[in-house]
């Protein structure tokens, strides 16, 4: 599936360069795609190789608060994924996500004013930070 896609096959459209994403383990190694190191079947994981493995799984479990975040807030978002269907879905898609991070960051920055935090339970869940 991932193939198919415009990252996979226009990435120098979506990324900038010398940028870079993390992914999961499930996505192909790239220049621009970050992913955990494998262990085979006759090649343990080095030491480095562990200790990076571990500092990214960190990063990726921020993420997913982050992510647990906004859809605990947005209900909207938690079955975005099954109303895609065709390529205008997809653009309405991201233009949703995109509009709710912003609602988001407007509603944190509007507690802050007021001395408030609707988002503390999320600042707890990602583990002090969002």
């Amino acid at each position: 599936a991932f193939q198919g896609t415009q990252l996979a096959q226009h990435p120098a459209w979506l990324i900038p360069k010398d940028h870079w994403i993390w992914a999961d383990s499930a996505y192909p190694t790239h220049t621009w795609c970050v992913v955990p190191f494998k262990a085979t079947k006759t090649t343990p994981l080095t030491r480095a190789q562990k200790t990076y493995n571990r500092y990214l799984s960190k990063v990726r479990v921020r993420v997913e608060h982050a992510f647990g975040a906004l859809k605990g807030r947005f209900q909207s978002l938690r079955e975005l994924r099954l109303q895609m269907r065709t390529m205008k879905d997809m653009k309405i898609a991201v233009h949703w996500v995109q509009c709710c991070i912003i609602l988001h960051n407007m509603i944190i920055r509007f507690e802050e004013r007021l001395g408030i935090s609707t988002t503390a339970w999320a600042v707890r869940e990602a583990g002090g930070e969002i």
